[in-house]
């Protein structure tokens, strides 16, 4: 019993090391995002707002900036460090990267990470891919400095850059990982957390085969609403891909299911009430309000925005997508593709399709505004792709590559598949690290 619970858990100088690798990575993103601060284009008119902004009138503040958290935020931070705007806008935005570093370095333990078994009915667990943990004493699972460095790979990688086709990294094809835009990079952590818990929900009571009793926590409901409404304070961004995603969800589950989630449906939905309240207010006062001078509506302009710099929109779209893509096939051909991921690629879907199709009328037509939900999709399906890869290198790690009744020719494609994947997975972070040097280093604004 003791040897089995050894192998099943890491050592003392394993989680050591895991943590203190673990610590390096939220430094290293906490400090990219700090320079980015310095030389975006973006950050120049948010750190204006932030100077400018009067909380002493909360309904005027709205009015004026319906997403005001990450300002709120910084003049906290100027107040508290004694800084100036600029220097507490790159506090706040490394503070927030580090964050979201932490969080999903979290979350992937949670789901990969050695022990990830026993978390498999906690709140906090995405569904456990059984592929990569076989049971509590088989020693799977990836160890807490695997995850760091997983974490790590998520938080850098970029879209693939191709100098000949598009001489900018992130113009035309975006990024899971935005560093200039300091609201996109406030909702992250929120969007994450949201994605996580109502996942964790959705999947224990579908285990629960959707018995009465087994519907939304309420302490849970309660705090899914609360956090929407704070993402919707952040950026709006993130529940513009939510919505539609979930609402096509519990739709796809009512046929799977034959309606027993109906009443899950009906208690995601009143978490959901409150933020619509409020994404209702925010659409009003940010392309009708009498406030902003710049609102002139909203516009159907399919492709028009997205194409702008990019010479081929679906070879753009391939190479930020290239790792996800070849991953999610490769996990349908395994059978271990989810409904996390699937209600990932539905958020993405969501992005792509507003990004493809909206825009903004007047002066403001070509800023790109309606592409930030598809940029927070990006990030969460990065997100599970990530864990997907590091469930399926444990996998491999543990000489399960395609199980044991395969046949030799399918071992074989699983692993070619597998470093196929891993090789796209390297270009990705090579792109990202690029990107950086290309904002920090070479001075670009974006």
């Amino acid at each position: 019993m003791s040897r089995q619970r050894g192998e099943g858990s890491e050592s003392l100088l394993s989680i050591l090391a895991g943590v203190i690798i673990l610590l390096a990575g939220a430094a290293a993103v906490f400090y990219a995002a700090y320079k980015v601060s310095y030389v975006s284009v973006d950050y120049g008119i948010h750190v204006g707002i932030v100077e400018e902004l009067d909380w002493r009138n909360p309904v005027q503040l709205l009015k004026e900036h319906p997403e005001p958290a990450w300002h709120l935020l910084v003049r906290a931070a100027m107040g508290l460090f004694g800084v100036e705007a600029k220097r507490a806008a790159g506090f706040v935005s490394g503070g927030l990267c580090a964050l979201a570093y932490l969080m999903a370095a979290h979350f992937l333990y949670r789901a990969v990470g050695k022990g990830a078994i026993t978390a498999r009915d906690t709140a906090v667990n995405l569904s456990v891919k059984a592929s990569a943990v076989s049971s509590p004493g088989s020693g799977s699972g990836l160890s807490l400095a695997g995850t760091a460095f997983f974490t790590l790979i998520l938080s850098l990688s970029a879209a693939i850059f191709v100098p000949w086709f598009n001489e900018k990294p992130y113009l035309g094809q975006g990024s899971p990982n935005p560093w200039h835009n300091p609201t996109t990079i406030m909702v992250r952590p929120i969007a994450l957390l949201i994605f996580v818990l109502v996942m964790g929900e959705c999947l224990r009571v579908q285990r629960g085969g959707f018995r009465k009793g087994q519907g939304l926590k309420i302490w849970k409901g309660i705090l899914i609403a609360i956090l929407l409404v704070l993402s919707n304070l952040s950026k709006p961004s993130f529940v513009q891909v939510f919505y539609p995603a979930i609402f096509l969800l519990m739709f796809l589950w009512l046929f799977v299911y034959r309606f027993r989630n109906f009443p899950l449906g009906m208690q995601l939905l009143v978490c959901c009430l409150p933020s619509v309240g409020l994404m209702g207010m925010q659409f009003l006062s940010a392309f009708y309000g009498t406030t902003n001078s710049d609102s002139a509506g909203v516009v159907i302009a399919p492709f028009k925005v997205a194409g702008l710099y990019t010479p081929n929109i679906a070879i753009s779209t391939l190479l930020v997508l290239a790792f996800p893509l070849l991953l999610a096939l490769c996990s349908i051909a395994r059978r271990v593709f989810d409904w996390t991921d699937a209600f990932a690629w539905l958020m993405l879907l969501a992005g792509m399709a507003e990004k493809f199709l909206l825009a903004e009328g007047g002066s403001r037509f070509y800023h790109g505004n309606f592409s930030w939900g598809y940029i927070i999709g990006l990030y969460l399906l990065w997100f599970v792709s990530v864990r997907d890869y590091a469930a399926w290198y444990c996998v491999n790690r543990d000489g399960g590559a395609s199980g044991s009744g395969s046949s030799g020719a399918a071992k074989f494609f699983g692993i070619l598949f597998f470093i196929l994947c891993g090789i796209l997975l390297l270009l990705h972070l090579i792109s990202g690290i690029y990107y950086l040097y290309y904002l920090i280093v070479l001075g670009n604004g974006v």
